[in-house]
C-alpha cells in the first residue's frame, strides 16, 4: 500500500518501491511481455477502486502512474496499489491518460487540483511558467527586432520593464511623469491659480509664476511622451500592428491635443467652434494621461480584458437599457402632459424625458425632475423596479467574468514572480561555478591553476566533509534534511539561501529519499571543489518546469514528485 500524504524526508523510503524510476529502460524493454502489458490493473484511491489497462498508463512518460506501470513498479508487479488521494482528481487524471485531455472536475477546487497534479507528476497547464524562448516569441509577434543591436535594445527599454534595470527605472519614471502631468492639469484649474487678478503670493510665488510653471511642466510631459511614442514606432518591426493597437491610440491621445492647441487659428480665435475644439483637445489630453497611467495598473488591464470578453453581455445590457429608457420616457411624456397642445411640465418631450428615465433606471435619481401626476408616479416606480432586472442580471454575469480575469491576473503574477525567483536562483548557482568556494576552507590557499585534485586532497576533503556531516546529523540517522544541509554548507564556508539549498538538495538526492546521505554529500562537496555547481537546467528544474518546485509541500516529498 501507499499513503503519499505522509511528511518527513526519512519516511519516504518506505514508499520508494512504488516509485522506482525505470527511465533507463527503453520502450522495447518495457514491452517485452505483451500479455502483462494488456492486463487490467487496479488503483484503490481512498476506498474507490479504479481499473484500467496497464498499457494505458504508458502514454505519458515521466508521470507517477507511468513509473508505477514500468517493470519493478507496483502496478506492473502486483497489479494493485493504494493511493490516499482525492478520487475525483484521479478519475480526471485517468481520463487524461485515455484521451490526452486534462480537464479539472468542477467539484475539485483549483488549489487542490494543482496539488494533485504535482503529486501525480503532471504539469499543470494553468501554472506553466513561460520559458525565455516563449517570451521571446511573444515579443517578436509584438514587433521586437529579431536581431541583436541598438533597435532591439531600444525596443526592450520601452516595451519590457523586466528586461533590465534601466527599463524598469524608465517605466517607473514614466509613471512619475504621468502623475506630475495629471496633477499639474488639475491644479491649474483652481480659481486661485486661474484668476489673473489675484495677487496673493506663496513663498514668493504669485499665480502668474504658478501658471508659467504649469506650462513648462505641460511642455516637458508632452515632449517626453512624444519621444517615447516616436522611438517605439521607429524601432518596431510591425508598424501596421503598432498603429492598430488601442493602447497606442491612448498614447497619441495624451500628446496630440497639445499640438492641436498650438495651431494659430485654434489658439487665437475666440469663436465658438475653435474654442470648443481647444477645450475638447484639453479634455482628451487629460483622458489620455489618465488612461496612460492605467496602462501600468494590473486592475485597469483586468477591467479592459473583462470588457473585451463580455461584449455579448454588454450588448444585451445595452439593448435592455435602451428599451427600458424609451418605454419609460414615452410613458412619462404622455402621463405628465394630458394636453399635448399646452405642455407646461418639465417633461416637455420624449428626448427630455429620457434623461429622467436613464437616471431612474440606473437607480441614481437626482430629484431635479419629478412627476406630478399619479400616472407619472406609477411610471417612475416602474422605472426603479425595471432597473433591478435590466441591470442586475447582466451585471452579475460581468462580475463573474471580472473575477475570472482577476484570478487569471493573480495567477500570471505568481507565475512571473516564480519565474523571476528561479532565474535569480540560477544566477546564484552560476555565480558559484568555478569559484571553488570550499577549497580555501578545506585546502587553504590552493592556486587556481593547480589542476585536478590529487588523491591526498580528495582524502582530506572526504575526511573534513564526513566530520561536518556527522556534526549536523544530530539524530545519527545517516541522512540530513534541508536545514541540516544548510548548516553543513555553512560550516564548510559556503552559506546559501534556502531556495538555493532546496534546488541543490534536489540534485544531491540521487536515491529519491527526500534526504541526503553521506555518499551523496561527499559527491556534492567534491563537485563544489571542482566548481561543478549544477544549474536548475542541469537538475531538470528548468524555468518552465519550476512552478512550486521548491514550495514547502514539495520539499517534504520525494524528488521524483517534487520535480513535477
Amino acid at each position: 500500500s501507499m499513503s503519499p500524504s505522509g511528511r518527513g524526508g526519512k519516511q519516504h523510503k518506505s514508499i520508494g518501491r512504488l516509485q522506482k524510476s525505470t527511465s533507463s529502460l527503453s520502450n522495447n524493454e518495457a514491452d517485452e511481455d505483451p500479455e502483462r502489458e494488456g492486463r487490467i490493473v487496479s488503483i484503490d484511491c481512498g476506498g474507490k477502486v479504479f481499473k484500467t489497462f496497464l498499457k494505458t498508463l504508458h502514454k505519458h512518460p515521466g508521470t507517477l502512474l507511468y513509473d508505477m506501470a514500468q517493470p519493478e513498479g507496483a502496478l506492473y508487479d502486483d497489479g494493485y496499489v493504494f493511493l490516499d488521494r482525492d478520487e475525483f482528481s484521479l478519475w480526471a487524471i485517468l481520463n487524461f491518460y485515455r484521451t490526452d485531455r486534462l480537464i479539472r472536475p468542477e467539484i475539485v477546487p483549483d488549489e487542490m487540483w494543482h496539488m494533485e497534479l504535482v503529486f501525480y507528476k503532471i504539469e499543470n497547464p494553468v501554472f506553466k511558467i513561460p520559458t525565455a524562448e516563449d517570451i521571446d516569441n511573444q515579443q517578436l509577434q509584438l514587433g521586437k527586432p529579431d536581431e541583436e543591436g541598438v533597435r532591439r535594445s531600444i525596443w526592450l527599454l520601452w516595451e519590457d520593464p523586466s528586461s533590465s534595470w534601466a527599463a524598469k527605472a524608465l517605466s517607473m519614471f514614466s509613471v512619475f511623469i504621468i502623475c506630475i502631468g495629471v496633477a499639474a492639469f488639475i491644479t491649474e484649474t483652481h480659481p486661485t491659480v486661474r484668476d489673473p487678478y489675484i495677487t496673493k503670493t506663496w513663498f514668493g510665488l504669485n499665480p502668474g509664476h504658478l501658471r508659467g510653471a504649469f506650462k513648462i511642466i505641460e511642455i516637458l510631459v508632452v515632449c517626453f511622451f512624444t519621444v517615447e511614442i516616436g522611438m517605439r514606432f521607429a524601432v518596431t518591426t510591425r508598424k501596421l500592428y503598432f498603429i492598430k493597437r488601442p493602447i497606442n491610440w491612448v498614447d497619441l491621445a495624451a500628446v496630440i491635443p497639445f499640438y492641436v492647441g498650438l495651431i494659430p487659428t485654434v489658439s487665437t480665435n475666440s469663436g465658438g467652434t475653435f474654442v470648443r475644439v481647444l477645450r475638447l483637445a484639453r479634455v482628451f489630453r487629460i483622458l489620455g494621461l489618465v488612461f496612460k497611467l492605467g496602462k501600468y495598473s494590473h486592475g485597469v488591464r483586468v477591467l479592459a480584458q473583462t470588457f473585451k470578453t463580455c461584449l455579448q453581455e454588454l450588448s444585451v445590457l445595452m439593448v435592455l437599457l435602451v428599451m427600458a429608457v424609451i418605454m419609460i420616457s414615452s410613458g412619462m411624456y404622455f402621463c405628465e402632459n394630458t394636453d399635448l397642445n399646452n405642455i407646461q411640465s418639465k417633461f416637455n418631450s420624449i428626448p427630455r424625458s429620457m434623461y429622467f428615465s436613464m437616471i431612474s433606471v440606473t437607480t441614481i435619481g437626482y430629484g431635479d425632475m419629478t412627476p406630478l401626476t399619479m400616472c407619472g408616479e406609477f411610471v417612475a416606480c416602474m422605472a426603479g423596479l425595471s432597473g433591478i432586472f435590466v441591470l442586475g442580471l447582466p451585471i452579475s454575469i460581468i462580475g463573474v467574468k471580472f473575477q475570472q480575469r482577476y484570478d487569471e491576473m493573480l495567477r500570471e503574477s505568481k507565475i512571473q514572480m516564480e519565474r523571476e525567483r528561479l532565474v535569480a536562483i540560477d544566477k546564484k548557482l552560476q555565480a558559484m561555478r568555478g569559484m571553488r568556494l570550499i577549497s580555501s576552507k578545506i585546502l587553504g590557499n590552493r592556486p587556481p591553476d593547480a589542476g585536478d585534485l590529487t588523491a591526498e586532497e580528495i582524502d582530506k576533503i572526504e575526511r573534513t566533509a564526513t566530520k561536518v556531516f556527522h556534526e549536523v546529523d544530530l539524530d545519527n540517522s545517516g541522512e540530513i534534511e534541508l536545514e541540516e544541509l544548510g548548516e553543513a554548507m555553512k560550516k564548510l564556508g559556503m552559506e546559501m539561501d534556502r531556495d538555493v539549498l532546496a534546488i541543490i538538495l534536489n540534485g544531491m538526492d540521487e536515491d529519491n529519499s527526500g534526504t541526503v546521505d553521506k555518499d551523496e554529500f561527499l559527491d556534492f562537496v567534491i563537485k563544489c571543489m571542482m566548481g561543478d555547481i549544477p544549474t536548475t537546467k542541469d537538475l531538470g528544474l528548468e524555468v518552465e518546469k519550476g512552478q512550486n518546485s521548491t514550495s514547502q509541500e514539495d520539499k517534504d516529498r520525494p524528488k521524483s514528485i517534487r520535480k513535477a
